[in-house]
């Protein structure tokens, strides 16, 4: 799906074709460029997804040059409330899934939210007669045991420049992705 990008993360709109520029719903400029749109938990309203944001996003998930849903996620730093920013994961996430289209995560501290939060697209997914496309953690930076657990809870893993080897080394070349995160 992802793999065709040498980054499938970046935030520069100068950005080449062989990256995925991550943008807001509103922000997809160029014909020639492919995207991830997603609301980035930081800059969720403290009530979450607006109605025009949702119908950005459903309307952004029907274009061509969107690759991804995303960055979508939770930080339990930095943005509103954990459970507003649980409910607008989901919300992504479903547009993820009903359009077919990769989810690229953004987590900070909420390992145990995000596996949860999984464990429940997965259900919905299967009683939906549907398989969900992957759930890409972006910028992944942390040691083997954490990606073991994300593996084997389903997640595919994004590294950039700063990474742990390890890591990197166990996760299966058709579950790892490149980026730069750049700005």
């Amino acid at each position: 799906m992802l793999h065709g990008f040498a980054d499938i993360h970046t935030h520069r709109i100068d950005s080449g074709a062989d990256a995925v520029i991550s943008v807001g719903p509103d922000e997809i400029r160029r014909p020639d460029r492919f995207y991830s749109v997603g609301v980035h938990p930081w800059y969720l309203a403290e009530t979450g997804l607006s109605d025009g944001e949702r119908r950005a996003l459903v309307a952004a998930a029907a274009d061509s040059r969107v690759v991804a849903i995303g960055e979508a996620g939770i930080d339990l730093l930095r943005g509103p409330d954990p459970e507003v920013q649980q409910e607008a994961f989901m919300e992504q996430a479903a547009i993820a899934a009903d359009s077919g289209k990769a989810l690229i995560i953004h987590c900070v501290r909420a390992w145990h939210i995000l596996i949860r939060l999984r464990a429940i697209a997965v259900a919905d997914a299967r009683r939906r007669g549907i398989v969900l496309p992957p759930w890409i953690v972006h910028g992944f930076r942390g040691g083997p045991a954490l990606a073991r657990q994300l593996l084997d809870a389903g997640f595919d893993l994004s590294f950039g420049l700063r990474y742990n080897k390890e890591s990197f080394d166990i996760t299966p070349t058709e579950r790892r992705y490149r980026e730069t995160d750049a700005l």
